[in-house]
């Protein structure tokens, strides 16, 4: 899909009306991108608005993004730095802790209360996504319920995790830290964060 100048979709959408709210504000966010100096050519995305390798909408690009490489330019559409840097402060922003896993892959024992251990907190954002996620537990007490690390090793600490059974039950699940909540902050979808995570873990390795 071609790029599009984002003043323009912007403009189409806030005008057309369904989140007019929403992208009204994000309209004049990226006038005052233009303000602050960015070619308004370099201001090319999605449809709906969102620039450069790292899809931040104009408001989250005025907060979060930064530069990189040292030349005054936080340029997330053609310099790799500034794009990366511009996403590990998102990540910072949405709540990353430093030195914590994200999460890792666990097996469940058959006794597993699962109905005991269901969330009863309604979040206002992507309720369906969080609604595959356990209560939070500190890990010695998942521990006491069975749960194994299928890598052998539990980590470092006793943080809160809650646990995710993407394939079902029986099937490898995962507890997962604030971490994961901070990657589905970037985008809220439970498969996106997992492969974001498992992917991050290869590389590492």
């Amino acid at each position: 899909q071609a790029e599009q100048h984002a003043p323009d979709a912007l403009a189409s959408l806030a005008f057309e009306g369904r989140r007019r709210p929403l992208f009204e504000g994000e309209l004049v966010a990226v006038l005052k991108m233009i303000d602050r100096g960015v070619p308004s050519y370099a201001i090319t995305g999605s449809w709906a608005g969102a620039l450069g390798k790292p899809q931040f909408l104009p408001s989250v690009y005025l907060k979060l993004a930064r530069d990189g490489d040292g030349d005054g330019y936080a340029d997330i559409w053609n310099s790799e730095v500034d794009a990366m840097t511009s996403i590990a402060n998102y990540l910072l922003n949405a709540g990353w802790r430093r030195d914590e896993p994200w999460g890792f892959a666990i097996s469940t024992p058959a006794s597993l209360n699962r109905a005991a251990l269901r969330s009863t907190i309604t979040p206002p954002r992507c309720p369906r996504v969080f609604a595959r996620h356990s209560k939070w537990l500190r890990l010695s007490e998942w521990r006491a319920l069975g749960i194994a690390p299928q890598g052998g090793v539990w980590p470092k600490g006793d943080m809160f995790a809650t646990l995710i059974e993407p394939d079902g039950e029986g099937q490898t699940g995962y507890l997962l830290g604030s971490n994961y909540r901070a990657i589905l902050d970037y985008n809220c979808s439970n498969f996106y964060a997992l492969s974001v995570g498992l992917l991050a873990d290869e590389i590492y390795r």
